[in-house]
């Protein structure tokens, strides 16, 4: 399936929107504090990065976006195997996180390679972006 520029940048809010959907089931299945207020702040994360992308995809391209996805974009960045999953502890939590952020910066990455110009360049903002993500929950995983 071919994805025009518009489309791949629609297709990246909504990911960003399943994962904070995600990281709210998943803060919802822990009675662990510090998971809970991680997951939380992880899916307020995911929303206000959606709205930086719907913002950033208006800036480079014309006319609106297409109102809905195109293909199974929930996996993106999100472990659905994880989704209904009870009890999750602080390590869990992280390693989740970890795992779904940086299968979002390799996508980001490999969707980059499809384009030129600046949505070449917004795709490898968001890849970078993730990858940043992932090493702060690295740091977070060591203590830092």
């Amino acid at each position: 399936m071919s994805v025009d520029a518009k489309q791949a940048i629609r297709n990246a809010v909504e990911a960003e929107l399943a994962a904070e959907r995600f990281y709210r089931l998943l803060a919802d299945s822990t009675d662990h504090d510090d998971s809970r207020a991680f997951l939380e702040e992880m899916a307020s994360q995911e929303r206000d990065h959606a709205e930086a992308i719907k913002k950033m995809g208006a800036e480079v391209v014309d006319g609106p976006l297409p109102e809905h996805a195109v293909g199974k974009v929930e996996g993106i960045e999100t472990l659905p195997e994880w989704r209904f999953v009870d009890g999750i502890s602080h390590v869990d939590a992280l390693q989740v996180a970890l795992a779904a952020e940086r299968q979002a910066a390799l996508y980001y990455d490999a969707i980059a390679e499809c384009f030129t110009g600046d949505v070449r360049k917004l795709f490898d903002d968001l890849s970078k972006a993730e990858e940043e993500h992932a090493q702060r929950i690295e740091r977070l995983m060591q203590g830092d």
